[in-house]
């Protein structure tokens, strides 16, 4: 499986009312958090969920924003007072619960073969 998919995979595991930086998919694939952010701005899949993919602070970018506002709402996901984005120490997953679900779905992940960050 290439990583693009392997990224879109992760994504969909992400659950209703929660996000995940672009950063922690990263670091589940041993990847650039810069090519997981490409992915997704290339993604045309429909049942990916891509609101549920936000950079560290929990922002997206105002053209993706616009699009996600309506997908927060409906998940109970409250913006900021900013309104950039949501509160990522909120509404972050469950990080070590998604790398194994992750790990079911497509196997042993490169990032986490030596990393305890996810399992603690």
């Amino acid at each position: 499986m290439d990583l693009r998919t392997s990224v879109y995979a992760i994504v969909r595991l992400v659950p209703r009312g929660s996000v995940v930086s672009y950063g922690d998919i990263a670091g589940m694939l041993a990847m650039s958090p810069r090519m997981v952010g490409r992915f997704m701005a290339l993604c045309e899949e429909e049942d990916v969920p891509f609101w549920r993919v936000v950079n560290s602070y929990g922002d997206l970018p105002p053209h993706v924003r616009v699009h996600a506002l309506e997908h927060w709402h409906e998940e109970g996901l409250a913006l900021k007072p900013n309104g950039l984005g949501v509160a990522i120490r909120r509404y972050r997953a469950d990080l070590a619960v998604l790398a194994d679900a992750a790990e079911a779905a497509l196997g042993p992940l490169p990032g986490l073969e030596d990393d305890d960050s996810f399992t603690e």
